[in-house]
This record gives structure tokens, sequence and C-alpha cells, in this order.
């Protein structure tokens, strides 16, 4: 299964855990990031996802962030792609998509991903015939049932 996660979730390890569906949303990447590491989940990443996780001011959060995406992806879709995800990007952006948005689900869409993972609502109500969006909660629920 090849799956691209917004940086969204990958924040989720750093947000106040009180909330109930924050909790939830943060055990989950911890498994789902256990399943990566052991080689059962393909990670996606791109060159947008490097970029505004660069754009966090706390140090910590940025590099254990960085760690992750950097060691365990299985593809990259880096700035060398751009062409050919702006033809994709300019469709999604006339959805209402903001256009940093839009290159995450582009580049999901052009590694050929199963799923596009996020907690972001406004990216939930997003969806198109090339890629499942879809919430960290409910990927969990489709992963562990073997429904990918």
């Amino acid at each position: 299964m090849r799956v691209y996660f917004d940086i969204c979730c990958y924040n989720r390890r750093f947000d106040d855990k009180s909330i109930g569906e924050i909790s939830l949303e943060y055990r989950y990447m911890i498994e789902i990031q256990k399943e990566i590491v052991r080689g059962n989940i393909e990670l996606v990443t791109s060159f947008m996802l490097h970029y505004e996780n660069y754009q966090k001011k706390d140090i910590r959060k940025r590099n254990n962030i960085d760690f992750f995406i950097k060691n365990y992806r299985k593809i990259y879709i880096g700035i060398e792609n751009i062409e050919k995800l702006t033809e994709e990007v300019k469709i999604i952006v006339k959805s209402g998509i903001k256009e940093k948005d839009a290159y995450h689900i582009a580049s999901a869409i052009l590694a050929d991903c199963d799923y596009f993972v996020t907690v972001d609502k406004r990216l939930l109500k997003f969806s198109n015939d090339k890629i499942k969006i879809i919430n960290l909660i409910d990927f969990m629920e489709v992963y562990r049932n073997g429904k990918a």
C-alpha cells in the first residue's frame, strides 16, 4: 500500500492530546509510523512536504519529522517534477484548494498512491477520481481491516 501523509498528520505528535479526536489521531499516527518502519506501508513524500516542515520554528519538531520522512520514504516527488505537477495543481486549485495543498495532492497522484491521508477538514471535502482522500482515523480502520 502506497500512502502520502499530509504534514498535519506528522504534526499530531506535537498537538494537545487532551482533545479526544487528536489523542486518537496521535496514537494512530504512531502505529502507522511503526508499520512504515516495518515496510508494510510505502511512504511517499514530496518537496512540498519538506518545504512546509522547514517552515516550523521549533527545531525539535522539524528535525523529528524530517528524520522520519527522509529515512522511511520509498518515493520522493522532487521539484524536478514541477511541470508534471503543475497541470494537476491547476485543476485542484479550481476546486478551492490552496496551492500548497494542491501540490501535496498532485504529488500523491503522480506517485500513484492508494491514499492521501490528512486531518485537515478542508482537504477532506475535496474529492476526485485519481486519489482517495481519507482522514487518519478512517485510514487506520481501512488498514486494520485490510481493505486497501
